[in-house]
C-alpha cells in the first residue's frame, strides 16, 4: 500500500468524519448532534471535492488538448446540490429544536423522554 499525496490529503478529512460520528454517537443534546451532523456534511463534501479535484483525469465534455485544464462539470453540480440540500437540513433541524426549546430550554435527550 503506497501513501501517495492524494491519500495524504484525505487523511484529515477522515478523521474529521470519525470526530463528527464520534460526536453525533455520543451526544446528550440536540444541538451538540446537529454540529456534528454538520461536521460530517462538510467532512463528506470535502472528500468529494479532493476526489473530484484529482490529477490526470479528463473531463467528459471536451476533448481538446487546449481545454484540458478545465473542470469536470458533474461533481461541481453535485457538490453544490450536497451543499444546499445539507443547508436545508440543517435548517429544518434547527427549527425543530427551536420547537423543542420551548419545553426543555437545555434540549437534552433525557430531558425530552419524559
Amino acid at each position: 500500500m503506497e501513501l501517495t499525496l492524494e491519500k495524504i490529503r484525505l487523511m484529515p478529512i477522515i478523521l474529521l468524519m470519525i470526530i463528527g460520528c464520534f460526536g453525533l454517537l455520543n451526544s446528550k443534546s440536540i444541538l451538540r448532534s446537529l454540529l456534528s451532523l454538520d461536521v460530517i456534511d462538510t467532512a463528506t463534501i470535502s472528500i468529494f471535492v479532493i476526489t473530484a479535484a484529482s490529477v490526470g483525469y479528463q473531463t467528459p465534455i471536451v476533448s481538446i488538448e487546449r481545454y484540458s485544464s478545465y473542470s469536470d462539470p458533474y461533481p461541481q453540480a453535485i457538490i453544490l446540490t450536497a451543499i444546499v440540500i445539507g443547508f436545508a437540513t440543517q435548517a429544518l433541524l434547527c427549527a425543530i429544536a427551536l420547537r423543542l426549546g420551548r419545553k426543555s430550554p437545555m434540549l437534552r435527550y433525557r430531558d425530552l423522554e419524559k
